[in-house]
């Protein structure tokens, strides 16, 4: 079985695109509306979100080098 390593590319670079846009996402959002203690919770939450995002970006970075030529 032969792997189309094109098809892949353009697949890890859609994924990877997406991840980046979400993770910038997270920074503009506007919390100011919840009380202090939801604020504290909430960006808890987010900082957790971002470090997942991060770590997948990563992830795919290393398998995009394992599936390149």
């Amino acid at each position: 079985m032969e792997i189309d390593k094109e098809k892949n590319r353009i697949v890890l670079e859609g994924i990877s695109f997406h991840l980046v846009r979400a993770l910038r996402a997270c920074s503009q959002l506007d919390l100011s509306g919840l009380s202090s203690l939801q604020q504290t919770g909430w960006n808890d939450r987010i900082k957790i979100l971002k470090n997942a995002l991060e770590f997948t970006i990563a992830s795919v970075e290393r398998l995009s080098k394992l599936l390149s030529p």
